[in-house]
């Protein structure tokens, strides 16, 4: 048989639903503690029940069952509104809003139902004096929610202009509703200036800014303020995310990624949400989760995409437009309810609206790792042997051949788009290409098998391509094809003899081109480079492991005749421009060379003359590589300056690249350089953003990975901790597979935006995992510094115990790597913690180890600071330990005074005071201490030796030494004078009015 729960047991359980999570468990607990409280016949536990009940159903999906419990809680008030403390009764009133809210949300509400609680809210509202406004408010709302535009209109003004008292909602919901009437009249500008204050945090509640962070992701798209959207996706989704009250916020997050171009994103949220869509909840926060996710599906299908798979509804695991058509059916179903009840078909007209919206731009980049749905090819081709320009008339092929072949003769990268309209325009037509074009387009194919690293199938492709050519009387691009024929081999791992006779083979092609052929010193410049680059990479297979010395000279002849036979390389073809980029990458290579032997400067030289050469060469798009690097290596190299203006330099000349891995490279440069500068942070995200996007475009994860890495330091560096942490846990998996270095660095990065975010269990999880890699480490330096911020987290959190243990573990490894500083410092945190906890005696004694930790005269030690830090915190934990006794003491004499059985306390025994003396003797002595290390330091620490005299003073008053402390006050004052530092000006007028405290009367 269960035992009934008393009153103070089902007041405490109240206490502790109070502060449960938002959900339907939270719900059935509130339900369970109201029938608790009715069957102990108590009417002030009922009310409070009642109260918690209708208060969990309103951030929850069951808002329509709040009318129930709050008719009670209305009887109980008829009954007897004397009952109702003022708290009570002001809840009580403030409930009206949400029951009246809470009806437009059920369809099944009659709206003369709603019109009747409307006119009783303002009616009781009326009696206890209220403004109008929140009446106003309610009326507003079921205006809109039925279409009577010209009501809602009359009802905004009266809204607007009552005058703000404590049943207003709070100033954040309201702009919230007033941003949305400007938004539905298609004022995005208008609406955007009215939620500013909440977007900026001066205006918050429970659920804002989370709502208008929503809210405001397409009026900004629209207006071009793109960075603001992006933030608000990323800073607004996480405060929603699994908050089943704000799902009609998490419907238009994915309603912003599916019209942004970032439908995996899209994807994910939904994922992450599916549970919602089967559930019975709230039919109106239903519609508008169903609507967001619609938007996205309709867009999925119309890129080709309904047969891909989606998430699980009702049990079964759907594809795209299964999924759709459920979802498009019951939408319609449950808007078509509000509109019966309506009267009208202002519901279905809005998600027709909402539906039917056409994306707002491409792509959108939004910094995290996401899915990327691909498109499906077009379902029909463009018209045959014809193609419309954006910017001109239809051209034919031959024209579009003609001037792919004249941009591919120059080297530029945007002639394959154009071989790809050639090949798109002839695969929709019955014309047949002739013997050159042919072989154009088959080199194409070629060209991509090698891209996507099918050296086998591109070996094939490049020798039909050889024949191809030669057949149609072009020996130039057959000689070309010919060296690809080799690295198609190389990529395939043929052997070496196999390899050297293709080799031979091009060079012999190279060289019987006719003399007048324009092609023909860049096809032996092309090959005789090879050779160079051939020799050194087999020589150096061939040689094959030694022991570590031999293989050491080996490598160090090697590169010594690899970079010989690159200079000659040089010193043959350096002359002209005609072969300008080819001798540009053997000084390229040179330069990589050098780096990596330690010659920096060498180095330096050789990136800047191969770009230059490509510029000099009509190739400026050539020129972006080496530029990225030299930026790289003299940032290493400790020259910001310089490093910024190649890494812009190499931006520039960018412009005509079309490889997104070549742009991604240029742009993380850029962004890695520009993090170490001061006040470009903006700029550093900017460029790591694009950086993520190219390699995301390129499939580049890893790559990707490191870009969001310095997209997130960028974001923490100016204090966007909510988009760093979003950043950081998509890209974390990826970069977990850079190596350890990298994997500490991230999770560390991490920790510290949870931990600006006020989420310190989180936090601490990460560095714990940090820790955990480092622990292997040969220095255990950033071990110890992990296990150190891992226990502040845990403390943070509430954590003691797992707190105590994490700094027990940082006291070991400091004291291991012998930082006497850090060890004081950890264990300074250990004694605090334990006097948290009342174990004064374990505090005290971890202070003493403290300052063990740091004595010593040795004034090299580095020590001093630490040593006076620690003396002043030994004297505050004393005395905070003798202010709590006396607190203690206070308690138990008033409870003496309250009738109380009169007990002897330790304190009034005879020797009692002097032992309190003695301890304020001893602190003082500390503080005295610490000042004086203080002191010997400079007028740096100056806030800090204040400090420690201010308090000694102090405790010199409670030992009724009057003369002493204002003594000691004056002598600081008159000292303080003599500097002449913002700090002391700082510091004056607080020590004057200690020494008026210190010297009046008690």
């Amino acid at each position: 048989m269960t035992t009934q729960p008393g009153i103070d047991e089902i007041r405490r359980a109240l206490c502790e639903n109070e502060s449960a999570p938002n959900g339907l468990l939270r719900n059935a607990r509130a339900e369970e503690l109201v029938a608790a409280a009715e069957s102990t016949g108590d009417r002030d536990v009922l009310r409070t029940a009642l109260f918690g009940l209708i208060k969990a159903y309103e951030y929850s999906t069951e808002r329509g069952k709040m009318m129930v419990p709050f008719a009670r809680l209305l009887q109980e008030w008829d009954s007897d509104p004397a009952a109702f403390g003022s708290h009570d009764t002001y809840t009580f009133h403030w409930m009206f809003k949400w029951v009246s809210s809470g009806m437009l949300t059920l369809p099944e509400m009659p709206l003369a139902t709603m019109e009747q609680w409307l006119a009783e809210m303002e009616r009781r509202h009326r009696i206890a004096g209220y403004s109008e406004r929140a009446v106003r408010q309610a009326e507003f709302e079921l205006a809109v929610d039925t279409g009577d535009t010209d009501r809602a209109a009359r009802a905004f003004a009266a809204w607007t202009a009552a005058d703000r008292d404590r049943m207003a909602n709070c100033h954040a919901c309201e702009l919230n509703d007033q941003g949305q009437y400007w938004l539905d009249e298609g004022r995005d500008d208008k609406a955007l200036h009215t939620w500013e204050p909440v977007l900026a945090g001066h205006s918050t509640c429970m659920e804002e800014p989370h709502r208008v962070l929503a809210k405001s992701l397409l009026p900004l798209v629209r207006t071009g303020r793109l960075d603001e959207a992006r933030a608000h996706h990323l800073r607004g989704y996480r405060m929603a995310r699994g908050n089943e009250s704000l799902l009609p916020t998490i419907g238009q997050h994915i309603e912003f990624c599916a019209l942004t171009g970032n439908e995996g994103r899209g994807l994910e949220l939904l994922a992450e949400h599916a549970a919602h869509l089967a559930s019975d909840g709230n039919p109106w926060a239903r519609l508008q989760l169903f609507t967001g996710v619609l938007v996205l599906l309709r867009r999925l299908r119309h890129l080709g995409l309904a047969d891909e798979p989606a998430v699980a509804y009702a049990g079964v695991q759907r594809t795209v437009g299964e999924l759709h058509d459920l979802l498009d059916a019951e939408a319609a179903a449950v808007a078509a309810r509000f509109d019966a009840r309506n009267g009208s078909d202002v519901v279905s007209g809005r998600l027709t609206r909402r539906l039917e919206r056409e994306p707002l731009t491409d792509r959108l980049p939004l910094g995290v790792r996401a899915a990327h749905p691909a498109p499906a090819a077009p379902a029909s081709p463009a018209p045959a042997g014809t193609q419309r320009s954006a910017a001109g008339p239809e051209r034919t092929v031959a024209e579009l051949a003609a001037e792919a072949r004249k941009l591919r003769a120059h080297g530029h990268p945007r002639a394959a788009a154009l071989w790809d309209r050639v090949e798109t325009l002839l695969s929709g037509s019955e014309e047949t290409p002739d013997p050159l074009l042919a072989a154009d387009l088959r080199e194409q194919r070629a060209l991509r098998a090698a891209r996507a690293g099918d050296g086998s199938t591109a070996r094939g492709l490049f020798e039909e391509v050889v024949a191809a050519y030669r057949a149609a009387g072009d020996p130039g691009r057959a000689a070309l094809n010919d060296l690809r024929v080799l690295y198609a081999a190389v990529q395939g791992e043929a052997q070496p003899t196999e390899v050297w006779q293709l080799l031979a083979d091009a060079e012999e092609a190279a060289h019987a081109l006719d003399p007048a052929d324009p092609t023909r010193r860049r096809r032996i410049a092309s090959a005789a480079l090879t050779r160079v680059k051939l020799e050194a990479a087999l020589t150096r297979d061939e040689t094959g492991p030694d022991h570590h010395d031999h293989h050491h000279d080996n490598d160090h002849r090697a590169h010594e005749r690899f970079d010989a036979a690159l200079a000659a390389f040089v010193a043959e073809f350096g002359d002209g421009d005609d072969v300008g980029d080819v001798v540009a990458e053997a000084e390229q290579a040179r330069a990589e060379q050098a780096w990596r032997g330690g010659e920096g400067e060498k180095a330096d030289a050789l990136f800047a003359s191969a770009a230059q050469r490509c510029v000099d060469a009509e190739r400026p798009w050539e020129a972006a590589e080496p530029l990225a690097r030299r930026a790289s290596l003299l940032h290493v190299l400790g020259r910001p300056q310089e490093a910024e203006e190649a890494a812009r330099a190499a931006l520039a000349h960018s412009a005509e690249l079309v490889e997104p891995d070549e742009l991604g490279r240029i742009r993380l440069t850029l962004a890695e350089v520009l993090q170490h500068v001061h006040g470009k942070a903006d700029e550093t995200a900017a460029h790591a953003l694009e950086a993520s996007h190219w390699f995301d475009a390129a499939g580049d994860t890893v790559a990707g990975a490191y870009a969001r890495h310095v997209l997130a330091q960028a974001y923490a560096a100016t204090g966007r901790d909510a988009e760093a942490a979003e950043v950081l846990e998509s890209a974390l998996p990826d970069l977990l597979r850079l190596g350890d270095d990298q994997a500490v660095q991230s999770r560390q990065l991490l920790a510290r935006s949870l931990r600006a975010l006020g989420d310190q269990r989180a936090a601490a999880e990460q560095y714990l995992l940090a820790a955990d890699v480092a622990k292997g480490w040969d220095d255990d330096r950033p071990h110890a510094q992990l296990a150190t911020l891992a226990a502040e987290c845990l403390a943070a959190a509430g954590l003691l115990d797992e707190a105590a243990a994490a700094y027990h573990r940082a006291v070991a490894l400091w004291r291991a790597v012998g930082e006497q500083g850090a060890c004081a410092r950890v264990l300074r945190s250990l004694a605090w913690l334990e006097a948290r906890q009342g174990r004064t005696d374990a505090a005290k004694e971890l202070m003493a180890r403290a300052l063990e930790a740091v004595e010593g005269d040795d004034p090299g030690d580095g020590l001093h600071v630490e040593r006076a830090r620690t003396c002043a915190q030994t004297a505050a934990l004393l005395l905070d330990a003798l202010d709590d006794v006396e607190y203690e003491y206070e308690d138990e004499e008033e409870d003496a005074d309250d009738g109380g059985e009169e007990q002897e306390h330790p304190r009034a025994v005879a020797d009692g005071p002097s032992d309190d003396d003695r301890v304020r003797d001893e602190a003082v002595g500390l503080l005295d201490r610490a000042a004086a290390i203080y002191a010997s330091l400079g007028p740096a620490l100056l806030d800090e030796r204040v400090g420690c005299l201010v308090r000694a003073a102090w405790t010199e008053r409670e030992r009724h030494r009057t003369d002493e402390a204002a003594s000691r006050i004056r002598a600081l004052i008159a000292e303080v004078s003599s500097l002449d530092t913002d700090e002391a000006r700082d510091a004056l007028p607080d020590l004057e009015r200690t020494l008026e405290q210190i010297t009046s009367e008690d």
